[in-house]
């Protein structure tokens, strides 16, 4: 069953990297792989943007509603977001994992940052 929430979200590209490695003693990135999910998209609140670390106040930053779980800056291989032709890293995550009985949805809430030059 689809959520009702889906009329909610729209289509964004959610870049994937694999490991790379080392071919004839030079590191070779990790091919990616481009997948569209869907997400709400909300712009952050300036307490939000508040406490993010100085250099990265003035960044361009959302709040991304989703129920793709996504890699992280923390992760090794950390999952990009392509949205309104920009892309961006994904700082924090927050799940939001409800319980079944209450009959909401569980989902995630991303913060996500644009990479600077991109």
């Amino acid at each position: 069953m689809t959520s009702p929430f889906e009329i909610f979200r729209s289509p964004v590209i959610l870049r994937r990297f694999q490991s790379g490695g080392y071919t004839n003693g030079r590191w070779i990135d990790g091919a990616y792989t481009d997948t569209q999910i869907t997400s709400s998209i909300q712009p952050m609140k300036g307490e939000e943007m508040q406490k993010l670390p100085e250099a990265r106040r003035d960044s361009e930053g959302y709040k991304l509603f989703t129920s793709t779980l996504i890699n992280t800056v923390t992760s090794v291989n950390p999952d990009l977001i392509l949205v309104f032709g920009k892309t961006f890293e994904v700082i924090q995550v927050f799940p939001w994992q409800n319980a079944p009985a209450m009959g909401l949805v569980n989902h995630y809430k991303y913060l996500v940052l644009r990479l600077e030059g991109q």
